[in-house]
């Protein structure tokens, strides 16, 4: 009787063994923290504002256990058809309908509603970014530029505007003017688009990426086939975008540029002053993807 159980044991010890070991070289999936919802509405500046917002709010639940944590930012921009002044229907498309659905977010991130007949004004989501680095714990070399759509248009323009504010650049279906992209030399970018979209062709996103690469930002671009203008479904769910996200750090590009004109020996002109400064260190930014 004891020699039979022992073979059962024996013939069950790889089952056992395997489940208790991952495979070698199998990817464990990343397990992002619980989400606070419903998320927070907020409003910025008055109703009467023509810069005011107003905007939700999520964070991870775990967000208040540790005070001392600054946590990385997501801003999203919605598209056209969110427009209005019923911040909830930001909540039913993109990232915020992504997150919501996982219940679970690894960061902070805000996305504000843009008003019924007018595209994203960067000056008031300037305004809004820097409440929202006064009011949470942010580590501000953490911050991460998204949005699809109109949002997508407002994601190169206010990256290109603002291109030190940003660790990271998702445009999602969107284009721009390929002339801004001068500004995002070393900015990481990873776009997406639909190669049957009808309402911003996949030329306007190739055209900005390529610009951007043309600039020295460290751009790639995601192409689905056969998909419309609704790419972000599958953007947004891409298994690979939450790591791509956390992995992003803003490397002082905007400390570096701004010291360097400060200081350039360029400065010197005609003067025919030596200049015994030591070289200025290069604009240089170093990223993975």
């Amino acid at each position: 009787m004891c020699r039979l159980a022992l073979l059962g044991i024996l013939a069950c010890l790889p089952s056992l063994l395997a489940a208790d070991t991952p495979t070698k070289g199998k990817a464990i999936a990343f397990v992002a923290p619980a989400t606070k919802l419903p998320p927070t509405v907020k409003r910025l500046g008055d109703k009467g504002d023509k810069e005011g917002l107003d905007y939700l709010v999520y964070l991870p639940a775990d967000y208040d256990q540790d005070k001392a944590k600054f946590w990385p930012l997501v801003v999203f921009l919605h598209g056209s058809g969110e427009r209005g002044a019923d911040v909830q229907l930001v909540r039913k498309t993109g990232l915020t309908q992504t997150l919501e659905q996982r219940g679970a977010t690894p960061y902070v991130m805000i996305a504000p509603q843009c008003p019924l007949g007018s595209g994203w004004n960067t000056g008031a989501l300037d305004k809004l970014l820097d409440q929202t680095l006064t009011d949470y714990r942010i580590d501000k070399k953490r911050v991460i530029l998204t949005g699809l759509s109109m949002g997508g248009y407002g994601t190169w323009k206010w990256g290109a505007e603002h291109p030190e504010r940003f660790a990271a650049l998702i445009p999602v279906c969107g284009g721009g003017k390929p002339e801004t992209a001068t500004s995002l030399k070393g900015m990481p970018i990873w776009g997406f688009h639909g190669d049957a979209d009808t309402a911003v062709k996949l030329t306007a996103g190739q055209a900005m990426i390529d610009a951007a690469k043309q600039a020295g930002a460290v751009a790639k671009f995601t192409i689905y086939p056969g998909v419309g203008h609704q790419s972000w479904g599958k953007a947004y769910t891409e298994p690979e975008l939450e790591s791509w996200i956390l992995a992003k750090k803003n490397k002082s590009r905007a400390w570096t540029w701004a010291w360097a004109e400060q200081v350039s020996p360029l400065s010197l002109g005609d003067s025919g002053l030596r200049d015994e400064r030591p070289p200025l260190p290069q604009p240089i930014v170093t990223v993975q993807d």
